[in-house]
Formats: structure tokens, sequence, C-alpha cells
């Protein structure tokens, strides 16, 4: 098996984003974190690499710092030699990776050779399904709330949403300058909130674009507002105007744990894909 390490995100994506669109909604962070090198041109602190075995991609990588390294294996290559060799590959290159995500078993199996190497171990950050939806069932959705496009006057109640979201499903602690770079990223591409009496009840996100897909995230609802089918409204909302803008399907990450929201994603048309894991790699105590 042969490494290979690219300094350059222009040479990584016109070597790998075939292969990587070839499951696109799988791989839709990797999508979007590519789209995001090639647009900005920048790509400091990032592992860019590959693992090839006769002639075949086994296994495409990508580590955005501060997130973790994503993997994908084109040829759905599950063995503990190519995650071995991989992990090992890596920490020679770089010494310090956060963690990794990717499909539940290969994260698992990359986690415990790099930790291995490192001398660290490795706990679950986030537990994921990823759900996609490519044909929508009708639904009469209540006429008494206002769905809409966020605006500049949202910025500090969308704020304070995307504190609480990041601090409740992703059990990260989120600064209000993060909070206010969120809300700049993505008020221009799809960032949308449903009112009720003049009060921002919901929010979500079409975070990444790709080539046939858009990947829906940021879902979030106060809590003193649960429970009164808003979520479901405002993904409802969001999906459509994604398909009749063009989009084949849809694309989200919901927590594996959390059997109320998978249903009302279910509710919408949204089906199970894979099972992801989020793992941190820590020091030993």
């Amino acid at each position: 098996m042969k490494f290979k390490q690219y300094q350059d995100i222009h040479e990584f994506a016109k070597e790998n984003e075939e292969l990587i669109n070839e499951k696109e909604w799988l791989n839709n962070l990797m999508v979007g974190n590519i789209n995001y090198g090639l647009e900005n041109g920048t790509v400091e602190g990032w592992l860019m690499a590959r693992v090839e075995n006769n002639e075949k991609t086994e296994l495409i990588m990508l580590l955005r710092r501060p997130w973790h390294l994503l993997l994908y294996s084109p040829t759905d290559n599950e063995s503990d030699e190519l995650y071995k060799f991989a992990a090992e590959a890596v920490y020679q290159v770089d010494k310090d990776v956060p963690g990794v995500n990717a499909e539940k078993l290969i994260a698992n199996k990359f986690a415990k050779y790099y930790c291995e190497a490192a001398g660290k171990n490795f706990k679950l950050h986030t537990p994921m399904r990823i759900l996609v939806v490519k044909e929508m069932i009708p639904f009469n959705l209540k006429e008494d709330v206002t769905f809409r496009e966020a605006e500049e006057k949202d910025k500090e109640a969308l704020i304070k949403f995307i504190q609480d979201f990041h601090t409740e499903a992703l059990h990260e602690e989120w600064p209000y300058e993060k909070g206010n770079e969120y809300f700049y990223n993505h008020i221009n591409n799809g960032y949308y909130v449903l009112e009720h009496n003049g009060k921002i009840v919901s929010q979500v996100v079409a975070a990444r674009k790709m080539p046939k897909g858009i990947g829906i995230g940021g879902v979030y609802t106060p809590k003193e507002e649960r429970g009164k089918g808003y979520a479901f409204n405002v993904v409802y909302r969001a999906t459509k105007e994604q398909f009749d803008k063009g989009a084949e399907y849809c694309v989200l990450f919901t927590d594996d744990k959390n059997p109320i929201s998978n249903h009302v994603y279910e509710k919408i048309g949204y089906k199970r894909m894979v099972d992801v894991e989020d793992l941190d790699f820590i020091e030993k105590e």
C-alpha cells in the first residue's frame, strides 16, 4: 500500500472529487470542506491524503482543523490492514490529529490504530445517523406560522440559537464570536427561520451544496417552543425549497440516540442510510 499526501487543495480535488462524489450524500462534510478550500485558497493546518493499493484508491482522508479527520473508502474496504496502515502513516505526518469522523466501523478501526501509535485513548463525542430524502411525503402544514429567510435583524436571536444548538447537539461551547461568524457564513446561503406571532420559534440551515444535493443542518427549536411541531414545519419547508430549486436530494445528520428527532425527519420522507461516529482522541490518564 502507498500513502499519498497532498499540499495543494486543487490537486487533491482533481484526483479525488470524482470518487468522493460517487457517494456525495455520505461525503457531504468532505465535499463542503473541499469547496471551502477551493473558494478561499487556504488549507493551512489541513491534512489531505489517500491510500492506494494495486492502482486503486482504497481510502481518502481530509482533516480541516479544528474539526476531525474525515475518512471515505471508495472500495468499501473495512480491513484492519488498511486502517492500521493509514493510521500509522497519518501519525508519521501529523502527531496531533484531534479525532476522526466516519462510518461507525471504520472510525473505530482508525481510532484504535492511531491511538496505539500516539499513546492516546479515544472516546465517543457524538453518535450520528445520516438521513437522506429523495421524495417528500405530502403533508398539510399549519398556516399560523411564517417561514422566511433569516435577516440581519435576526442576528442576536439566532446567535443564541446557534450557541444553544452546539451545546445541546454537539456538546460544544461556542462563544459569541463563533456564533456571529456562523451567522454571517450562512445568512446569504440558505438560513431559514419559522415565526409564530412575530417570534422566531425554530431555525434550519441549508449548509452544504453538492453537485446533486443539499446538506440540511443547524435545526434548532428553543426548549420552551418544543412539542408544537415547529421543527417538522421548518425542516419540511426548507427541504421543499431545496427541491424546488433543483436539488435531487437533501441529506442531514441527526442524533442517533434521539428517537423524537429521527421520527420527525422520517415523517418528511428522510430515510436512514448509515450510522456515523465522531470520536475524540484524548490523552491517557
